[in-house]
């Protein structure tokens, strides 16, 4: 007696519909996944950001504390207010996206501190207004600015769109005060 069997090395249409559908689902998972990742332009800006407004806070609570000019203060005011507010908007949009960023400078922003904290005076707030002043915000506009053009995720350069006007009117105070101190 001769039983009918189906040879398992042929495969039905069905399971050859279900690996074709499994395939297909598992490479657009893939590719989402892999859209959905920033890349590594897009974290070396979120942590040259932090670092950079990190410094911006510290040195400008230095100044709240050293500084006996109103002006300083004023602008050292805003410093960490404004400041602390993109900060606290940059840690949630990098922890949205899986990216660990600091909260404290770096190595090369704790060294201008430290050199921040050893001045006095006329000394000290002319060398705040320059450095973090000037210099910090030309450094922060210009970084902002290449973001707002090269981040590939969408949701970092809508934040480096957003936050890049508010750097340039730093940057526009920074040289107010830069000028009015150098009279």
């Amino acid at each position: 007696m001769r039983i009918a069997t189906t040879s398992s090395r042929t495969p039905s249409l069905k399971s050859v519909a279900i690996g074709a559908a499994v395939a297909l689902l598992s490479g657009i998972a893939i590719n989402s996944i892999a859209a959905a990742a920033p890349g590594a332009y897009d974290k070396q800006f979120l942590g040259k950001a932090a670092d950079a407004g990190s410094t911006e806070i510290a040195a400008s609570k230095l100044a709240q504390s050293k500084s006996s000019n109103a002006d300083v203060k004023q602008f050292a005011d805003a410093m960490v207010t404004q400041h602390a507010q993109v900060a606290d908007e940059l840690k949630q949009l990098a922890g949205s996206k899986q990216i660990a960023v600091s909260d404290a400078p770096g190595a090369r922003h704790k060294a201008l501190l430290d050199k921040l904290g050893r001045l006095e005076g006329r000394q000290f707030y002319t060398e705040y207004a320059a450095s973090i002043g000037v210099a910090a915000h030309k450094d922060a506009v210009t970084l902002f600015t290449d973001a707002s053009q090269k981040a590939s995720d969408p949701d970092i350069k809508a934040f480096a769109v957003k936050t890049l006007p508010a750097l340039q009117h730093h940057l526009d105070m920074a040289n107010a005060l830069h000028a009015a101190l150098a009279k």
